[in-house]
């Protein structure tokens, strides 16, 4: 098909040389005269891109930019003036505008324009869809992501799933552990059997004891009947073993003990019960590094449950997720709580991209929810989100248009440099510049040794 693109300004003429130049390019062209005509097309049709005047009537090219936004966030808008300003250029950017051009300008201009955009989408596009393929893969629970860091994990995953190896899931906390953990049981040949999550730091190191490896009746007061501890009952299933790294030195030589016979004895019991184990275990890293170095875990079962080791990024290190997580989430709160809100303004997207979110994806989750539920209108904004997030804005923000565009170059370029794998002859000819602009450019951004 060809790619639509939608034309609005209020000088026919212009709109007619424009619909002209751009349908020679083999593009299929739609053009209006006002933003309230725009607005009723974009409500009907799926365009590739916008191309707006700024300067119109009463509906001019900023409130048909927030429109798209709104009702098409992933299409690009390009905005066009005869009157070019820092204020109108720092607007048209802020709201979340492809690009900026300067009335008059070159045919050239335009076409290069809409290629780059053109190419740049159909890029990113091919290169999401085959993560989400293998993302798919991983059907029975909810696995969503973009990352190549995180694409890489479900690739070792796929490898390790069908086998009895033990895995140590490292990674701060609210990375998704657990459901990293869940997704391997649930696609291994074991997932007919027990999944059972215990929380090593959560409960008392005596209680804990019993709760692992069960008692027989009399074992001690209390027990007036015998009990089957988790171990046994996570037979040929799964054993999660959250936050080893605060699992009591006793209970570690037992545990050792277990992995090395395949046998449990149940507290006040001679006879041992058999037992096939896999375990995965998680904790964040400094604190099982931190441990071992203070003698307080044992190092030969550390090797024993870190057979296979996966490390989770915090999601501050992987940018390409948030917006993805961000929009799961918004569908998952809307279905659950009932409300009408189709997505983000830009500045809360840009926002979320920049802030450091210290409890990770777990962190990004409430925040969403929070946001849904508060949020009055069809949008989700930043005046829906928690104080501090609104704080971070303003400390963030650019305060000069030099600042913002220098910002946006350094996202467009790290995109563009994900999405074509490096490839900088590829990057130079989608940006539309020559590759010794394009190094200048990433040394200055530090892209490369980043």
């Amino acid at each position: 098909m060809k790619p639509k693109i939608l034309i609005v300004d209020d000088e026919p003429d212009i709109c007619k040389a424009l619909e002209f130049l751009l349908k020679r390019e083999d593009y299929d062209v739609t053009s209006v005269n006002s933003g309230e005509d725009a607005i009723e097309k974009i409500k009907k049709v799926s365009f590739d891109a916008i191309l707006t005047d700024i300067r119109m009537g009463k509906v001019d090219g900023i409130m048909v930019l927030e429109k798209a936004r709104e009702i098409c966030p992933d299409t690009p808008v390009i905005m066009m003036t005869a009157f070019a300003s820092i204020e109108s250029a720092v607007e048209a950017m802020r709201k979340g505008a492809y690009d900026y051009i300067v009335k008059p300008f070159l045919n050239e201009e335009i076409k290069l324009t809409i290629r780059k955009i053109l190419e740049q989408r159909r890029i990113i596009s091919e290169n999401i869809a085959l993560k989400q393929q293998v993302s798919q893969r991983i059907a029975c629970k909810e696995f969503v992501a973009n990352s190549d860091a995180m694409i890489k994990i479900i690739e070792t995953l796929e490898k390790v799933i069908p086998t009895k190896s033990n895995i140590m899931i490292l990674g701060e906390s609210g990375t998704g552990k657990g459901l990293m953990a869940e997704l391997v049981h649930c696609n291994s040949q074991r997932r007919d059997k027990p999944f059972i999550s215990i929380n090593c730091s959560a409960i008392p190191e005596g209680l804990l004891e019993s709760e692992l490896f069960g008692y027989k009746k009399g074992a001690f007061t209390g027990a007036v009947s015998d009990k089957l501890g988790l171990i046994p009952l996570s037979s040929q299933g799964t054993l999660f073993l959250d936050e080893i790294g605060d699992m009591p030195p006793n209970l570690q030589a037992k545990l050792l003990k277990v992995l090395e016979t395949g046998e449990v004895y149940p507290l006040g019991d001679t006879k041992p019960k058999l037992v096939d184990l896999r375990i995965i275990s998680a904790t964040n890293v400094d604190n099982i590094e931190n441990r071992i170095a203070e003698g307080k875990f044992r190092k030969d079962l550390y090797w024993r449950l870190n057979v296979i080791e996966i490390k989770i990024p915090p999601l501050r290190e992987r940018l390409e997720d948030i917006e993805i997580l961000s929009k799961h989430f918004l569908r998952k709160f809307t279905e659950e709580h009932k409300k009408d809100i189709k997505g983000f303004d830009p500045q809360t997207l840009a926002l979320f991209i920049d802030y450091q979110w210290p409890g990770n994806v777990r962190e990004l989750k409430n925040t969403l929810e929070r946001a849904v539920v508060l949020a009055e209108g069809s949008i989700i904004t930043v005046a829906d989100l928690p104080d501090k997030l609104q704080k971070a804005k303003y400390e963030r923000e650019p305060s000069t248009l030099k600042a913002y565009l220098g910002n946006y170059e350094k996202h467009l370029l790290v995109s563009t440099y994900k999405a074509l794998n490096k490839d900088k002859e590829a990057m130079a000819k989608t940006l539309g510049i020559d590759l010794a602009t394009l190094y200048r450019k990433l040394k200055k951004h530090g892209i490369e040794t980043e």
